[in-house]
């Protein structure tokens, strides 16, 4: 079992902009001390909902500051890019980082962001769909050439090249149920989070991924399947009401940044009208039962436990910052879990013979 963190990069009333920025890079490189192996980053535009425009970016800071934690976004609006500079931007980070890069990539959903980079939102999916294949083909070859209905490109050499053979891994972030199967048909890596999905549909989506992935001839064991989830491990009823508040904060906040019925485009209309009506409706104790994983370190094992045996995953990706928490609650609290957690799941690993040796690790 690998574990990460995530950053969303909000800025909370009375903070400002460099101070989410210069923090987050502190809980970062706390983080890479104390074990976590990854770290996600989330892209955002033109709120205060996630100030971080580039991820990768940012993690050239990273890379710089951190010896072993691996890189990860999550994840790249790939319709608000161009395919060659975003590629050359990711080899850049995975040359300064020696190979310590994840790339989750996504389709966006925020009608604001599209209409601030002069993108139709309609455009979307034949966007995320060329640059995920042009992605692919800038950090795997030289010399390639592309041709489909928005990008066109003839003996293209992107540089620099990739420090990781054939480039770092990419990871789909998904959703339906026919993306879960469409995407274990072709053995292609994804990346989750979600939040008040009840247990029993998460599993049977999971298990159409396995499914899929086994019916085509792929090995699930050879592959990373992460899971986000906002965390909060500590004891006392008062921290843990604080955490579900800043949880449902965070949900609230969503609600305001997701299309409206005139904004989406027609096929995904039912879809955002019930997120945003189930956001409405939300409820402090709902979000403590339902809308994380919050509560002891026992608590959270047990959580965590439940997840790997039920749905298969081997990366557990905790919001340990929870948008609007106190920082000096969330920082005890990351402390908690590298402290409690994680050796737990260690030691598992270790009696199972799944865990490296320290000098395979490090090198």
């Amino acid at each position: 079992m690998k574990f990460g963190i995530m950053n969303l990069f909000p800025v909370a009333d009375g903070a400002s902009d460099h101070q989410v920025l210069r923090e987050t890079l502190e809980e970062i490189q706390l983080a890479d001390e104390l074990g976590f192996d990854s770290v996600w980053l989330a892209e955002h535009h033109f709120s205060k909902y996630g100030i971080l425009g580039s991820p990768v970016n940012f993690g050239m800071a990273v890379a710089e500051r951190t010896r072993r934690i691996t890189i990860g976004t999550a994840v790249l609006v790939l319709p608000l890019h161009h395919p060659l500079r975003l590629a050359e931007d990711i080899a850049a980070l995975d040359v300064l980082s020696g190979g310590r890069v994840s790339i989750g990539v996504g389709r966006g959903y925020q009608p604001a962001e599209f209409a601030g980079f002069g993108v139709p939102l309609e455009e979307s999916k034949q966007r995320y769909q060329e640059t995920l294949e042009i992605l692919r083909l800038a950090l795997s070859q030289e010399n390639f050439s592309y041709h489909g209905e928005i990008f066109h490109y003839d003996n293209v050499t992107t540089y620099p090249r990739p420090f990781t053979p054939g480039g770092p891994p990419i990871l789909q972030g998904t959703v339906s149920p026919e993306s879960f199967r469409e995407r274990g048909a072709v053995g292609e890596s994804i990346i989750t989070s979600p939040n008040f999905t009840p247990l029993g549909i998460m599993q049977k989506n999971f298990d159409l991924y396995r499914q899929s992935m086994r019916d085509n001839g792929f090995d699930l064991s050879t592959y990373d399947l992460p899971f986000m989830q906002q965390v909060w491990c500590g004891d006392g009823d008062e921290g843990l009401r604080a955490a579900a508040q800043a949880a449902m904060n965070y949900y609230k906040s969503v609600g305001k940044v997701i299309p409206g019925s005139e904004d989406a485009i027609a096929q995904e209309r039912a879809y955002y009208a019930a997120v945003a009506k189930n956001i409405e409706l939300l409820t402090l104790e709902q979000t403590l039962t339902h809308g994380g994983n919050f509560g002891s370190a026992e608590r959270v094992i047990e959580t965590i436990e439940m997840l790997r045996d039920q749905l298969g995953i081997n990366h557990y990706i905790g919001w340990l910052r929870i948008p609007s928490l106190d920082r000096a609650a969330a920082l005890r609290s990351m402390e908690e879990f590298a402290d409690k957690v994680i050796p737990h799941f260690r030691a598992q690993d270790r009696a199972a013979g799944r865990v490296p040796t320290a000098e395979a690790v490090l090198g």
